[in-house]
């Protein structure tokens, strides 16, 4: 049976699908999977193995009307004959995807927003009590596959050494616990102040002497991760913000022991390589794209009576989500995992 996977972005909700497959692979063993995912995030499909083929998704160049581009994924698209398309995005784009598959069926949510349902000759109803966006893609494909109601295996990803390697080179920490920071996000209301981020890391450099911590981010946040790190004024940390490929950040968060966080997509990488995580979270809700895992991570949530709220900029100022918590006590969750 051939299937094809329709996710195409963002980089959680990738990684948020990968239980749902690994699922299906599991249980169906003759299955022959493709992918559709942006051409941006095609090294994090990768991590999941028994992907037959990853067909690349040009959203930019389409979003720019670029036809050739078009016509190029849509002869990728068309190489293959899928028997069941699934959509776990449920956006008209994703829908049309299916659609232009040729898929025999296309199944997807039936809560999907744009029109997608549309595409679909099955659309699945999600029980209420069912919040977290695994939990969502686990359900879609127990229903579609008869699965058994309670099996969620842990899906086991694989880095590749070259990954690895990389991230080795840069950390030189060879013996020493190492702590990833994540201490931005695309939302400005779920970055944590970074008067925060240097109280917590500076406790947790107190409690374990011998940590090395690592900033990560992006080109445009690697001004931030400095002058945190000058704050800190410790030998102790490495500002990596804006040095790194997505395959070195992968490997990165696999040779760390644990990852101090605000909500954002590393958080889930992270989470998904069974990497520990201390998440921060303001004006989302943990309870629907938290950490996913066993009791191994640890989310501190906002006091704001707000919460969560869903906005793109916090009306209350950049330090509201904070405050309330205690840096010693974040400290302490930090350390725990540092020293397990």
């Amino acid at each position: 049976m051939r299937v094809l996977i329709i996710k195409p972005s963002s980089l959680g909700d990738i990684i948020h699908t990968f239980p749902a497959v690994y699922a299906l692979q599991q249980t169906q063993p003759d299955l022959e999977l493709s992918w559709v995912v942006n051409d941006s995030f095609t090294g994090i499909v990768s991590l999941l193995p028994g992907i037959q083929r990853v067909i690349p998704f040009p959203r930019q160049q389409i979003a720019r009307l670029n036809w050739p581009a078009f016509k190029q994924f849509k002869a990728l698209l068309q190489a293959e004959e899928y028997d069941l398309a699934i959509d776990f995005q449920g956006l008209f784009r994703s829908g049309l995807i299916a659609w232009f598959s040729r898929a025999e069926r296309c199944a997807g949510f039936a809560h999907a927003r744009e029109g997608a349902p549309l595409f679909y000759q099955q659309k699945i109803n999600l029980p209420p009590s069912i919040r977290h966006a695994v939990d969502k893609n686990l359900f879609l494909v127990r229903w579609l596959f008869k699965l058994p109601e309670d099996f969620a295996p842990e899906p086991v990803l694989q880095v590749k050494s070259e990954w690895l390697k990389d991230a080795r080179q840069l950390l030189q920490a060879e013996g020493r616990p190492v702590l990833a920071v994540g201490f931005s996000s695309r939302w400005q209301s779920k970055t944590w102040p970074e008067t925060f981020f240097t109280e917590v890391l500076r406790e947790v450099i107190r409690r374990v002497p011998s940590v090395q911590c690592w900033l990560l981010g992006s080109k445009s946040e690697q001004a931030a991760g400095e002058k945190l790190r000058q704050n800190l004024k410790s030998s102790h940390v490495l500002n990596l913000a804006g040095q790194t490929s997505m395959e070195t950040l992968v490997g990165l968060l696999k040779s760390s022991d644990a990852l101090l966080t605000n909500d954002s997509g590393p958080m889930h990488i992270a989470a998904a390589l069974q990497t520990p995580c201390v998440a921060l979270f303001g004006a989302t809700d943990p309870e629907l794209t938290g950490p996913y895992g066993s009791n191994r991570h640890q989310v501190f949530r906002t006091l704001c009576p707000e919460s969560p709220c869903f906005k793109r900029k916090c009306p209350f100022g950049t330090a509201a989500c904070s405050k309330g918590i205690s840096p010693d006590e974040v400290a302490e969750a930090v350390a725990k995992r540092l020293k397990v």
